[in-house]
């Protein structure tokens, strides 16, 4: 009796890897019949599909457990863009999966049109960094400053139909913004965004901005890092994000309704 049950078993359970393994193949056979290359189908079959690739395949798929979360989290921001580096940066982002937060100056935006759509399309954030980048001029009156954010709305607006709330005032919000403009820009509904880790790009080699990350973000679980668009920021855009992801960051954009953090909140680390 219990031969047959055994038997019985057997028989259910192999029935039932074959099943799976039809699935598999389905599955396999949904991504190599065709795909598009260059705007042109391209026929391909199973013929290089091995049984090892299948049971490889198959494994880690029933296997595969939830990814884990350390909780720690890093926002790469971006001054001064875009630019001609742009399109490099957001390569390197998808490297690691990553998502950055580009603060964008007005004339840039209107020389680099694509690059502001595929800010866009890689799922960063697109955030503003004023018109004239002059301190005087930005707080020449108590709307001054939102004035050129306003003007960054409407250029972002024109070219990807979208509008963006997160700001970055040129060198901080403090100690240069008078508290009125500060009040003005909060009350047309903009999210200031500082910094607490300074990569010092603007002067330093690829080499000092990766040891500066690593110095400031030791025994750190929130981040937000300040970036720009500079040719010794993208060489150590890669080696800063390996760093990080394998000291267990995830890599964030800012969330347009997410709170900001700034000098005035005094809730940066």
């Amino acid at each position: 009796m219990n031969k047959k049950l055994n038997k019985k078993k057997l028989l259910i359970v192999s029935a039932m890897g074959t099943i799976a393994l039809f699935a598999i193949i389905a599955t396999f056979n949904i991504g190599f019949v065709s795909s598009k290359e260059d705007g042109k189908l391209r026929d391909t079959n199973l013929s290089s599909v091995t049984m090892t690739n299948l049971m490889d395949f198959s494994s880690k798929e029933i296997y595969k457990g939830p990814s884990e979360n350390s909780g720690k989290v890093a926002y790469i921001t971006i001054d001064d863009g875009p630019s001609k580096y742009t399109d490099d940066i957001i390569k390197i982002l998808n490297k690691y999966n990553a998502k950055a937060t580009f603060f964008m100056i007005d004339g840039n935006m209107k020389i680099y049109l694509e690059q502001v759509k595929n800010i866009i399309e890689s799922g960063s954030t697109t955030g503003f960094h004023s018109v004239s980048h002059d301190i005087h001029k930005l707080y020449e009156t108590n709307t001054s400053a939102r004035e050129e954010f306003d003007i960054n709305n409407k250029t972002l607006f024109k070219i990807a139909g979208k509008y963006s709330k997160v700001i970055r005032l040129p060198y901080g919000s403090k100690p240069y913004m008078p508290s009125s403009s500060y009040e003005v820009l909060n009350s047309a509904g903009y999210k200031l965004w500082d910094w607490d880790i300074d990569t010092q790009d603007w002067k330093s080699t690829s080499t000092q901005i990766i040891n500066n990350v690593k110095k400031y973000s030791k025994d750190r679980d929130n981040i937000v890092i300040l970036m720009h668009e500079k040719k010794q920021t993208l060489h150590a855009l890669d080696e800063m994000l390996k760093y990080l992801s394998d000291e267990g960051y995830e890599f964030l954009p800012i969330d347009q309704n997410e709170k900001p953090k700034n000098y005035w909140l005094g809730n940066l680390s």
